[in-house]
């Protein structure tokens, strides 16, 4: 990647993370569904962002034939989507582990570890399948070259996200 292109990214990327690093809302507070559209409708917008800055660093990175070209991107564009589901749910789970922080029990900790694993597993499923379908249209070297961009392109996402969100009170020992 070129610096510029990773400059990009980064800074793409970075704001995408601070909608997801907003503080959550009080419990009773009666703004709180107000709050809740105007982070969603903000994360949104942070993830039309990225998707899109995604695809120009996959462009950017990734030569194609106009041949190569029409056959690949419905493929990338209908695994993106895919990927999305998972990325739904991981939100969720966010808001979950968010409303549940100061009151997390084992049961609760347990029960998100099992989702967030879940959607790990899902993800990666994911990829194995729709490196199959690009196989179909792309020589290997090509694959791998996508593979190893999304695979930059997601840790730089998961790290910004990570960050963001605290580690889990330790069980209390009273």
């Amino acid at each position: 990647m070129t610096k510029t292109t990773i400059g990009s990214v980064v800074v793409l990327l970075l704001s995408a993370a601070l909608s997801f690093a907003q503080d959550a809302p009080a419990p009773g507070n009666s703004a709180d569904a107000t709050i809740d559209s105007t982070l969603d409708r903000d994360i949104q917008i942070a993830r039309s962002l990225t998707e899109a800055s995604r695809q120009a660093t996959v462009v950017a990175n990734l030569p194609l034939t106009s041949e190569q070209a029409n056959a690949f991107w419905p493929i990338y564009r209908q695994y993106r989507a895919d990927v999305a589901v998972q990325n739904d749910r991981f939100l969720q789970l966010v808001k979950q582990y968010s409303s549940d922080f100061d009151h997390m029990t084992d049961k609760d900790a347990k029960s998100l570890t099992a989702t967030y694993l879940d959607i790990a597993q899902k993800k990666l499923d994911l990829k194995k399948k729709y490196v199959g379908k690009f196989y179909k249209v792309l020589p290997a070297s090509l694959v791998a070259r996508a593979m190893q961009t999304e695979q930059k392109l997601d840790a730089m996402q998961d790290f910004t996200i990570a960050r963001t969100i605290p580690l889990v009170p330790p069980a209390s020992t009273n």
